[in-house]
């Protein structure tokens, strides 16, 4: 499947919206929708659970408490990811051993009020961080999580998501309509993109589930009751 980049998207707009030669629509006149778009887009797959927006950190080295009383906030510590929605789940091992030796750490509505040793044992998500209670060494840990996707900015940037031109471009040439208050052709867009939209679920869900391309009727629901049905 070859890559599709936001340049690809102000094409396929511009087409879309009669306007292949950018008299009326300029890139930069399409930058802010494109930008919308992408993130509508980011928020369904979010919703949907579809693993693009899954990833694992690179080995957080967790430094030594040295103040008995206080938690520590995983997120001032060196290498924490900075594109984190929430957390899946934690493993840790002691410095020097190998990556058979991660072992789970336990998740924790409220990390307990016990001594430190040399191991962390729980984790929690709290106020949109992740609190240790701490060891007394230096511990490594690494974590699997929900992540945002890195929007596209430039015409060179990738678009990340497979196929996600074919509702970026639909929603981008809709919202310009839209501005222009050609309510029809924002109507006929926005049916497009949400079509497109359903495609792009149902091909990732089929891909995590290993089965063949079906459409199935939990998913018709879901594309006419999302985001695209009412702009």
């Amino acid at each position: 499947m070859s890559v599709r980049f936001l340049s690809d998207v102000f094409k396929q707009a511009r087409t879309l919206l009669n306007d292949d030669d950018a008299v009326n629509w300029p890139d930069y006149r399409l930058h802010t929708k494109a930008i919308v778009a992408f993130e509508e887009l980011e928020a369904e797959l979010i919703i949907a659970g579809i693993p693009i927006i899954n990833s694992v950190s690179a080995i957080i080295n967790v430094p030594p408490v040295t103040v008995d009383d206080s938690n520590l906030n995983l997120s001032t510590v060196v290498g924490f990811p900075t594109d984190i929605i929430i957390p899946i789940w934690m493993k840790e091992r002691q410095i020097g051993n190998r990556n058979q030796d991660f072992v789970d750490m336990t998740e924790v509505d409220f990390i307990p009020n016990i001594d430190l040793d040399i191991s962390l044992h729980y984790w929690c998500w709290y106020q949109n961080t992740i609190m240790l209670r701490g060891a007394l060494n230096s511990v490594q840990v690494q974590l699997r999580y929900q992540r945002y996707l890195s929007i596209p900015d430039v015409n060179t940037d990738s678009l990340v998501i497979p196929l996600g031109q074919l509702f970026i471009a639909n929603r981008v040439a809709a919202l310009a309509y839209q501005s222009t208050g050609n309510r029809q052709m924002w109507l006929d867009l926005t049916t497009m993109a949400n079509t497109n939209l359903i495609r792009i679920i149902d091909m990732n869900i089929k891909e995590m589930q290993d089965m063949p391309a079906k459409r199935r009727p939990y998913h018709r629901g879901y594309g006419r009751n999302k985001v695209l049905r009412d702009f």
